[in-house]
């Protein structure tokens, strides 16, 4: 995609919801407008005051009294209404933000997995949080302050124009002079506003994976290399937002200072001649040393807010770039996995292009089949697994399920139908009830039901708050094994077709494998189980196990058959599991016998 492409994607994010409420834009501008023609009063009542009143010594009460309470209207008028002006863009800001974020979180939940293969959390954190934020400040720092002073300056153009023509084209020469000030800051800062916002992104990345690893860090004594890592990260954040500082320091509020005063000193000399060919009043300079004292300021906020400009324009590309990630597209018809029925027609799949994980697999898996996995670590497992969850989009052949391809069924059928239990349980931070039905409004019923097929009810019951148990982050509430039954609970409350568990016995004791064997075989024929097993004594039991090598099938029958082959790689891979439990328990013994 052309950068040119991609600034007008981010242009036409930024700007649509300053058109989107259009009667609370022009309600805001409506009040900057009203606040500018009160702010511009001030100087042009002061200036009526010192030449009809205070020169000639007419101090009449009640033209005094009107002019005094005219100023004071027109002062606490103008405060009013910016306070008013202030509030609509803000809520004009906050609306936007709050939209954005949802947009944003929307498309990245929908996104396909194979993009969170090679996204950081931290960065997709940053980009929905910290740029969607500077996206506000575009509209609350930028525009309000722009537009507000903008109109202040033509206001005051105008009030100067009325008073002297000429003084007010000197002051005039101040507006393209500070027009090239932001072009230049524009140009120069842009790249670096642009790294210090990605390294931001990778202070956030960084801290992300450190916290959630912390274990691993400080058990392989890993903190001085982490802190390192992120000394240099932090250290070049400081690099780029200092180079933006010195940036902004030298076009910025010195610049226009600088300029005020020449601009200044012309006014004066003019002022000067003026008098002594008998044109000017007193009260002119005075307003025009007004006008000019808050004219500068104006320009000065103006090229200040640039900076917010230039980090919302950055913060816009990033939110830019990732609505624009493809999401993961299903069929709009909701076709139902009826009976659970799988064909695998030489499948064949890869990451990438030039390194098959699955080289033509061939298999039928019957309605209520149980079906194991096995195979060495990288044989394609896992692989197969997501591609039955559509997970990825299959390279060449077919995965069809109760005779339909894979890509006929639609996100909810094929959702709703197919469960899966992972190797790593996921718990939310939120009741065991809420963590059972995930959103789907399932019912106390239905969630109790599927705690029960999962040997899990009588643990819940046995909890002070039952069902509404909080688990807290991770669940730490729970056993390992506990979170692994809350996961097939879970996976059972939908009432799936298929269910496929990957490794869900790796990481817990004996005792709760048996628990999950039990959960296996009370759904055995009722739903399709394909079961990806590191531990073979989990699958002994199922109808056919298949063996992966290298993404191809090389063994395949039932328990028995399979140990029948004296020269078999599954056997093998038993008898060698049956060793080092011997291994295991032998030591066991002995250290008990030893205590």
């Amino acid at each position: 995609m052309s950068s040119s492409k991609a600034r007008g994607g981010t242009f036409a994010l930024l700007t649509r919801y300053i058109y989107q409420d259009k009667p609370l834009l022009a309600k805001a501008l409506t009040l900057l407008v009203l606040a500018t023609a009160f702010d511009v009063a001030g100087p042009i009542l002061a200036k009526i005051f010192i030449d009809d009143h205070l020169l000639k010594g007419d101090f009449a009460p009640a033209a005094l009294g009107g002019l005094l309470a005219l100023y004071a209207i027109t002062q606490l008028g103008s405060a009013w209404l910016r306070y008013q002006q202030t509030l609509r863009f803000s809520e004009m800001a906050l609306s936007a933000v709050l939209d954005i974020r949802r947009r944003v979180f929307s498309h990245v939940v929908r996104l396909p997995m194979s993009y969170f293969d090679h996204a950081r959390t931290g960065q997709l954190v940053s980009r929905i949080t910290n740029d969607t934020e500077s996206i506000k400040d575009l509209y609350v720092q930028f525009l309000s302050n722009v537009l507000g002073n903008a109109i202040l300056l033509i206001g005051m153009l105008i009030a100067m124009a009325m008073l002297n023509i000429q003084l007010m084209i000197i002051a005039l020469g101040l507006v393209p002079t500070v027009l090239l000030i932001i072009y230049l800051y524009q140009r120069f800062s842009g790249p670096a506003v642009a790294h210090s916002r990605a390294l931001r992104s990778d202070i956030n990345a960084n801290i992300s994976e450190s916290i959630a690893g912390m274990a691993v860090i400080q058990a392989t004594a890993g903190q001085e290399r982490y802190l390192g890592h992120f000394d240099r990260v932090n250290q070049d954040y400081y690099g780029a937002r200092m180079k933006t500082v010195r940036i902004g320091a030298a076009l910025l509020r010195p610049a226009i200072d600088m300029l005020a005063v020449l601009v200044l000193v012309g006014i004066i000399a003019l002022f000067g001649l003026q008098v002594v060919e008998g044109v000017a009043e007193v009260g002119v300079l005075y307003a025009f040393l007004s006008y000019m004292g808050r004219f500068t300021e104006p320009l000065a906020e103006i090229t200040q807010r640039f900076n917010l400009y230039q980090q919302a324009m950055v913060a816009g590309d990033r939110v830019s770039t990732l609505l624009e990630q493809d999401a993961q597209h299903y069929q709009a018809e909701q076709a139902q996995v009826a009976h659970g029925a799988i064909a695998l027609n030489n499948l064949r799949f890869g990451y990438s292009a030039d390194k098959p994980v699955l080289k033509g697999l061939d298999l039928a898996i019957p309605a209520g089949g149980f079906y194991a996995v096995v195979g060495h670590t990288g044989s394609g497992k896992s692989t197969l697994l997501s591609l039955l969850l559509n997970f990825y989009p299959s390279g060449a052949g077919q995965i069809q399920l109760d005779g339909r391809d894979l890509a006929d069924y639609g996100h909810d059928g094929l959702r709703s139908g197919v469960g899966l239990i992972p190797q790593e349980p996921f718990v939310l931070a939120a009741s065991l009830y809420d963590n059972i039905d995930m959103g789907r409004n399932l019912g106390q019923q239905a969630v109790e039901q599927a705690a029960r097929r999962a040997h899990l009810h009588h643990v819940i019951m046995a909890m002070p708050e039952g069902y509404q148990t909080q688990l807290g982050e991770g669940g730490l509430r729970l056993s390992t094994g506990q979170r692994q039954q809350l996961i097939i609970a879970r996976a059972l409350a939908a009432s799936p077709k298929i269910l496929l568990l990957d490794e869900a016995t790796a990481n817990v004791d004996s005792e709760t494998e048996q628990v999950v064997q039990a959960a296996l075989n009370d759904l055995r024929g009722e739903v399709t189980l394909i079961v990806v097993a590191h531990r073979l004594s989990t699958i002994r039991h199922a109808d056919q196990i298949v063996v992966l090598s290298h993404g191809e099938i090389i063994e395949q029958g039932d328990h028995a058959a399979l140990m029948a082959d004296a020269n078999g790689h599954y056997r093998a891979m038993y008898q060698l599991q049956l060793q080092a439990l011997k291994v295991a328990q032998a030591e066991q013994e002995e250290l008990a016998s030893g205590a």
